[in-house]
Order: structure tokens, then C-alpha cells, then sequence
């Protein structure tokens, strides 16, 4: 008997499958062998203080896992035989482990695999006869094999009115010899593109195409060449669109003597606008991101740098305005008149600055010169005004004297009434004057 259980324990140990012995009634583990030791990364005492439950993952249960948890915390799926049996007055269950994960694993990539299979089936047949692109075979010669639905639902030709016909004849005079020159070039590569070209498409309308052709000649399933074309006719009109609309702007920036610069703060990126070159004298194929900063007028330089850097620290700026003196390329001093407009995150941080850059020098000039003219006038009204304002003093003295004189009778004394009360009027409009001029002067507050 002993002997007999001495073979069993042996078969127990030594077997190369998983196995150990558990209470049911305690679930703590009362033996495992050598293969579960190796195979779950536990020791024997580790084992032998544990449960069953302890090597089930948190969310499974332990009638409906097959499932187990290695002491590393790999997760392997596992399939299960156990039989019950008496120890020693105890009901104990055998179990014998088998990992199925690489099993369960390549089952699931076998199926996934099958079905990407199918969805590329589906997905092929779809684009081929049902997309949105225009799929053909050519042969060398350029003569239509196959011509896919898409073309009777996009361009309102029929497949079959294009076969054995030469794709050529449906190009534009003026790309034809250009979409010839390139598709002959596949007898010695094996994919080109071709640049957009126009194809009349079955209304008798140019439509723009973009076309790439493979060489599939070598391809017994093939034998020709594989174009794909898609329809770019909207996407040339708006390019068409957007380089009248950027020409405009360029003469419209260049009649209002402005330059535009876009700061990409987070990557130090700046682009700087024609402008700069134009208005500024600046090559800019030659200049680096500080050509703005290295040429601000010295006398200005700290006050803008400190309102750039305060403007983008406060999540509040959106938009900066500034004047400041700027040198050109020849070192002449022009006045500018700047607005930066700043974007930022969802945290406030400023990521981009597009600023303006407006030539306000001869405006500048202007109102200098205005200021000056007018400092003249006032000049010359406040000397004239004394003058006036003297003679209508003695004027008025004279008045008075006569008015007292026993020579002058009532009706002169009243007309010199009038004189003395008009000279009085004529004074206090004058003073009106002065002191309206001096109220202006002190209003202004120009920098220059």
C-alpha cells in the first residue's frame, strides 16, 4: 500500500502538467507539484498559505473563471479537470491545469484574420465598384481594360463605352501631351503620379483629375496598368481663388505700406510676411527669428519688448497695440504703428502671435508738421491779438475822454456810447479767442 502511494505521489510530482490539492471546505491549497510551482512562479510554502481564490483574478468568479493570475500578475486562461476524493477525513479536490492562452490566442488571430479577410473583401468591392475614386486598367498604349462603376456615378460615363478606347482622347488638348510623356515613363518604374490634368467627363465638361498609375503588367490577375484618379476640380478652383484672393492682399498690404508676421511661440517658429522686404528693405531668405527685435530703436527697444512680454503673460491680452521707431535694412528710422492679435490654449498660454506691422512715418511726418503750423498760427494770433487788443485799449481811453469834454454834445456823447461798447465787445472776443488757443495748446499730447 505504501509503495502504491509513494507511485502516486511520484506520478503527482513528476508529471510535466500543472496539478495541486486543495480543501473544498478551506480552499487553502494542501499540495502542488513541481510543474504548478514552475509554471505560476510560487514556491511550495507560498502555496501552502494561500487559497484557491487567490490566483482568480478580482472580477472573475471562481466557478465561472477559467482564468488564473501568476504571481508575476500575468493573467493565462486555462482549462480545468478536477476530481474530488478523502484525505485524511478531508474532502479534497484534485485539479490538473492545462495554459490554453496561446491556444484561445491564435484561435482569436486565426478569426480576427479571417474576418479583416472578409472586411478587406467587402471593403474592395466597395471602393472598386462603389467609391468615390475612378479605378481603371490601361494597357501600355493607354487603352481602357477595365473601367470600374464608379466612373458611370462620378463622371456619368459608362464603363463599357470606354473600353479598348484610348484614355488620351479624353484628355485636354493642352495636358494631353504631358499626361503621355509621364504614363510612358512605367516602362522603366514601377508608380507615378501624375499632375492634375483636365478629362472630359461624360457631360461634355472638363473635370480636374489626380491620377496615380501602377505597373501591374507583370500581374497575371492584372496584366495592364492600375489608375487611380480622384475628382480635384473643386480643390483647383479654390487654390485658383486663393491666389487671386493672396495677390490682393498683397497689393492691398503693399498700398497701405503693412507687413504681417505669424509668431509659432511654442515651436520659435516666426514667418515673416513680403512685406518685411518690401517695406523694410529686410532679405528675408538670410534673416533669422530676431530681425524684428535686433532692429527696434534703441530708445524704444525696452518699453516694447517689456509690453510684448507682458501682454503674453496676462491671459487677458488679446490684442497689443503699439508705436514704436523701427530701422530698416539701410539703418533709416521709420515709425510704426504695431497690432498683435494673440491665441492661446485652454490654459491662457499664448501659442501664436500674428502681428501687423503698419509704416505711419510720413503720417507721422504729416502731424509734425501740422503741430508746428500750428504752434505758428497761434503764435502769430496771440501777437496780433495784443496788438488789437492795444489799439482797442487806447481807442477806448480816447472815448472816455472825449465823452467828458463841454464840446460834446448828446448825440456825439451817444454814438461814442456805441463806439466804447463795440471796442469792449470786440476786446472780450478777442480774450475769448486767446484763451481758447492756450486751452487747446495745453489739450495736446502728441508724441513724436
Amino acid at each position: 500500500m505504501n509503495a502504491l502511494n509513494n507511485l502516486y505521489k511520484d506520478l503527482f510530482q513528476l508529471s510535466p502538467q500543472s496539478m495541486w490539492i486543495y480543501d473544498t471546505d478551506t480552499l487553502y491549497f494542501i499540495d502542488v507539484n513541481d510543474a504548478a510551482i514552475l509554471q505560476y512562479g510560487y514556491s511550495r510554502e507560498e502555496f501552502l498559505k494561500m487559497t484557491i481564490q487567490e490566483i482568480i483574478p478580482d472580477k472573475d468568479k471562481i466557478n465561472q473563471s477559467p482564468r488564473h493570475v501568476k504571481k508575476s500578475g500575468e493573467i493565462i486562461d486555462v482549462e480545468l479537470k478536477t476530481n474530488l476524493f478523502d484525505l485524511n477525513n478531508k474532502t479534497a479536490r484534485l485539479v490538473i491545469i492545462t495554459d490554453i492562452t496561446e491556444q484561445l490566442r491564435s484561435a482569436h488571430t486565426a478569426k480576427k484574420l479571417k474576418e479583416e479577410l472578409l472586411l478587406s473583401e467587402t471593403r474592395f468591392k466597395a471602393l472598386v465598384q462603389g467609391g468615390s475614386d475612378l479605378i481603371s486598367i490601361i494597357d501600355i498604349e493607354g487603352k481602357y481594360q477595365f473601367i470600374s462603376e464608379s466612373w458611370d456615378q462620378i463622371l456619368t460615363i459608362k464603363p463599357e463605352s470606354l473600353l479598348h478606347k484610348s484614355a488620351f482622347e479624353f484628355i485636354h488638348p493642352e495636358d494631353r501631351e504631358r499626361v503621355k510623356e509621364k504614363v510612358s515613363r512605367l516602362r522603366k518604374v514601377k508608380r507615378i503620379t501624375i499632375e492634375p490634368f483636365r478629362f472630359l467627363n461624360g457631360k461634355n465638361e472638363w473635370t480636374w483629375l489626380a491620377t496615380t498609375a501602377t505597373n501591374l503588367t507583370d500581374d497575371p490577375a492584372i496584366c495592364g496598368i492600375v489608375t487611380n484618379s480622384k475628382i480635384i476640380t473643386d480643390v483647383i478652383t479654390k487654390t485658383e481663388e486663393l491666389r487671386q484672393s493672396n495677390e490682393r492682399y498683397k497689393l492691398v498690404l503693399k498700398a497701405s505700406d503693412e507687413a504681417i508676421c505669424d509668431w509659432d511661440i511654442e515651436n520659435g517658429i516666426v514667418d515673416w510676411g513680403i512685406g518685411f522686404q518690401e517695406i523694410f528693405g529686410y532679405e528675408l531668405n538670410v534673416s533669422d527669428n530676431t530681425i524684428w527685435s535686433d532692429n527696434i530703436h534703441p530708445d524704444d527697444k525696452q518699453r516694447v519688448l517689456k509690453e510684448i512680454d507682458e501682454a503674453i503673460e496676462n491671459p487677458a491680452t488679446e490684442i497689443l497695440y503699439s508705436e514704436y521707431r523701427f530701422l530698416k535694412a539701410n539703418r533709416e528710422i521709420t515709425h510704426i504703428q504695431y497690432r498683435g492679435i494673440f491665441l492661446r490654449n485652454s490654459e491662457g498660454r499664448a501659442t501664436r502671435i500674428v502681428g501687423s506691422f503698419r509704416d505711419i512715418t510720413t503720417h507721422k511726418n504729416s502731424l509734425y508738421q501740422f503741430k508746428k503750423q500750428n504752434e505758428r498760427l497761434q503764435e502769430i494770433a496771440w501777437m496780433q491779438s495784443h496788438k488789437i487788443r492795444d489799439s482797442l485799449a487806447r481807442i477806448i481811453g480816447l472815448v472816455d475822454l472825449f465823452k467828458d469834454e463841454d464840446f460834446i454834445n448828446d448825440s456825439q456823447k451817444q454814438l461814442l456810447d456805441y463806439l466804447s461798447i463795440s471796442a469792449t465787445e470786440l476786446d472780450a472776443g478777442i480774450r475769448e479767442i486767446v484763451k481758447k488757443a492756450q486751452l487747446y495748446k495745453a489739450d495736446q499730447n502728441v508724441t513724436f
